[in-house]
């Protein structure tokens, strides 16, 4: 199919399952907003720092979106994901993961607003009427949703429950859980499950506003450059850094100055939530779960050993005659990568491309509080919609062409369009 418009969402995160309605006249998603303010208690709790939406989109032609705060004052909504209309198209449903409940909406009770709104907080008519807005506890975290042909009965996947949840919107109450799994004996796993649950739990921040999961989607990164303590200073966004490896990667933040891993979570409990203290069991239950994580299959790497597996060359057997055009560019990239002449290798080295060093790589600002940058891992580097460390750059030409160049920063080479090319194809194996 065509494009027919696009509708930006400024300042959006996360984005949850999209439904339509009946008539096809409107698609309805929740997502998170990110509003770049400082963080602190009376910006968190204004809705200044992170909230959270409902949106609904014309598909019928070109319109401004339309949108309606969650966020209850004392009370926030934090990850919502999922997203059922009853077939009757009366009642709408959404998991927040977060909080670990099911919001129930009355769909005509619903005060969409489009341009210049929604307001920060939710419209005080829908704590009003039950009939409009209920909230659910369901535990753990809810995530996919789906109505029966009843219009009162839906069924949640509940992620950490590892459950199925059916739940009776007459009653508003669970009715019955069916188990998807049976439970490890293996105590290590039962930490590393434990990290899981806190990681997306939001009623650890201040309100219950957001979770780490909120910036660190199941332990990968998002579209946007955030303002928060790690840098030593405020208004000094940072990109937000893909956790996978991160236990083998320190120092932390980007300036590098934590040397301490436990420290640096504990740190985003009380400072980056502004929530309160973490124990130390449940602080080592989440680097039990960040140890965990493991990097998301790569699709220019998965493509790359499908030539091989069709009998081409491997990508590091520079004598074969076979290499294919895809092989080939990757070939010479990792040559130019690791050539004396570009340089990239002299600080993204080894299997998760980083040397831990601070560098100066001319990109500073005379408001960051520290000197110099931490080497970021380029593992999974494909996937990030920004890059450098306060996301000027949008791809990783911008990357190489303009900000950090190899003839600046790396061996003195100057790039070609086709070197380019072929150092951007191995950069995206990663």
């Amino acid at each position: 199919g065509e494009l027919a418009y696009d509708e930006p969402l400024s300042g959006s995160i996360n984005m949850g399952h999209m439904r339509c309605s009946a008539n096809g006249q409107y698609v309805y998603f929740p997502w998170m907003i990110y509003r770049s303010n400082p963080i602190d208690p009376g910006n968190i709790r204004r809705g200044w720092v992170l909230a959270s939406r409902i949106a609904r989109v014309r598909l019928d032609g070109p319109a401004t979106r339309e949108a309606i705060s969650l966020d209850v004052p004392g009370m926030a909504v934090a990850d919502p994901h999922g997203l059922a209309v009853t077939p009757d198209q009366t009642t709408m449903a959404v998991t927040s993961a977060g909080t670990h409940e099911l919001l129930v909406y009355g769909i005509e009770h619903m005060p969409f607003v489009g341009s210049g709104g929604p307001g920060d907080l939710i419209d005080e008519r829908l704590l009003r009427n039950r009939r409009a807005f209920t909230r659910i506890e369901l535990g753990g975290r809810p995530l996919g949703i789906e109505s029966a042909r009843d219009n009162r009965t839906l069924w949640i996947v509940n992620h950490t429950l590892d459950a199925l949840q059916r739940v009776d919107l007459e009653s508003r109450r669970v009715t019955a859980v069916i188990s998807l799994g049976r439970t490890s004996a293996d105590p290590s796993e039962h930490i590393v499950h434990h990290g899981l649950e806190i990681f997306h739990d939001a009623t650890r921040s201040l309100d219950q506003w957001y979770s780490c999961g909120s910036c660190h989607l199941d332990g990968g990164s998002n579209a946007k450059a955030m303002d928060t303590w790690n840098d030593g200073s405020e208004l000094t966004v940072k990109t937000v850094l893909p956790l996978t490896g991160v236990a083998e990667t320190g120092p932390w933040t980007w300036h590098g100055w934590q040397q301490d891993l436990d420290e640096s979570i504990q740190n985003s409990f009380v400072s980056t939530m502004q929530g309160s203290r973490a124990s130390t069991e449940d602080v080592a239950a989440v680097r039990a779960y960040l140890a965990s994580l493991r990097p998301t299959p790569n699709p220019f790497l998965q493509a790359l050993n499908a030539f091989n597996d069709d009998g081409y060359a491997a990508p590091n057997d520079r004598t074969s005659a076979n290499r294919t055009s895809i092989a080939q560019l990757v070939v010479q990239g990792s040559e130019l990568f690791h050539s004396d002449a570009v340089g990239c290798a002299n600080c993204h080295a080894g299997p998760l491309a980083t040397d831990g060093q601070i560098h100066d790589v001319g990109l500073g600002a005379e408001s960051d509080k520290y000197e110099g940058y931490n080497t970021p891992s380029l593992v999974g580097v494909y996937q990030k919609a920004r890059l450098l460390h306060d996301g000027r750059a949008k791809s990783l030409r911008d990357v190489l062409t303009k900000w950090h160049t190899p003839s600046e920063v790396g061996g003195g080479a100057e790039l070609s369009e086709s070197q380019l090319d072929q150092l951007i194809a191995y950069l995206k194996t990663l």
